[in-house]
């Protein structure tokens, strides 16, 4: 039998050949990626509202703190506990709460975001979540104990709500808009993530807290965990019905439209 080999020309277009279906490939599997990452996302975000729901029912009601300072019994302890990770006064990081009230194997796996994984945290000394929590109008939140606390524990550090009318959180029993209102969602800020979320009227703490605790929307879209325990993707980033009215050092730190408000106002924030 005669055998001939391949030409330089032959193996050319085979290479060529070879070169337009790998371009025509990687598009598609950068897309299969991108849907499992939002799969896993929207399942960490399902955990974190049912492990939410269930830490309120055996609390009368109440939602998982966002921030407290110190122990119970000693607000000058050097504790901080978060809503997601936990320090401990010799520097310690566990997970929160939360995490025993899920059904995961790992806590990176319901805590970490996939689509968050090498951003910066916004918290020093812990792991990037990547997710945040409604602390302008859900959760109570502590302020930083001074020396003069020394008599305190961490729950008298709470704060009083300017978003509330004074009131320190909101209780299950008081959530009466549970399907339209945000719980948990994939943060996003100038420079990084954030775990605790703002409303763009947010008041009390002020426009420049508002605006660096936004969702992110780093492929047009965002996913959020909304109280009543379901999970929706949202294509709309909003910039906050003030947004050309305060200063641009101040929106700066929002990375429109990179990042957004699920609303121009309240409504996706407060469940009253």
């Amino acid at each position: 039998m005669n055998r001939r080999g391949l030409t330089i020309a032959e193996v050319l277009v085979v290479i060529v050949i070879l070169g337009i279906l790998a371009s025509m490939a990687i598009p598609s599997l950068q897309q299969v990626s991108s849907a499992t990452q939002r799969t896993h996302c929207r399942n960490n975000l399902r955990q974190l509202a049912r492990a939410a729901a269930l830490f309120a029912i055996e609390r009368d009601g109440r939602f998982p703190p966002g921030l407290l300072y110190g122990s119970n019994r000693n607000a000058l302890s050097g504790d901080v506990r978060a809503w997601d990770w936990q320090t401990t006064a010799s520097g310690h990081v566990r997970p929160g709460e939360l995490w025993t009230y899920t059904d995961r194997g790992s806590e990176s796996k319901v805590l970490q975001c996939p689509t968050a994984e090498h951003e910066l945290a916004s918290w020093t000394g812990d792991p990037t979540t990547g997710y945040n929590y409604n602390v302008a109008f859900v959760a109570a939140e502590s302020r930083m104990p001074t020396s003069a606390d020394a008599e305190k524990g961490a729950w008298d550090l709470v704060i009083e709500k300017a978003n509330l009318d004074g009131m320190r959180e909101l209780t299950l029993a008081q959530c009466h808009r549970s399907s339209t209102t945000a719980l948990f969602g994939t943060g996003g800020r100038l420079g990084g993530v954030n775990k605790f979320m703002r409303s763009p009227v947010n008041i009390g703490a002020g426009y420049d807290t508002a605006y660096a605790g936004g969702q992110s929307f780093p492929d047009g879209r965002t996913n959020i965990a909304w109280i009543d325990g379901h999970v929706t993707t949202q294509h709309h980033a909003h910039q906050g019905q003030h947004f050309d009215d305060l200063p641009s050092w101040l929106t700066d730190s929002l990375a429109w439209p990179m990042n957004g408000f699920l609303s121009d106002d309240a409504r996706s924030y407060d469940p009253r």
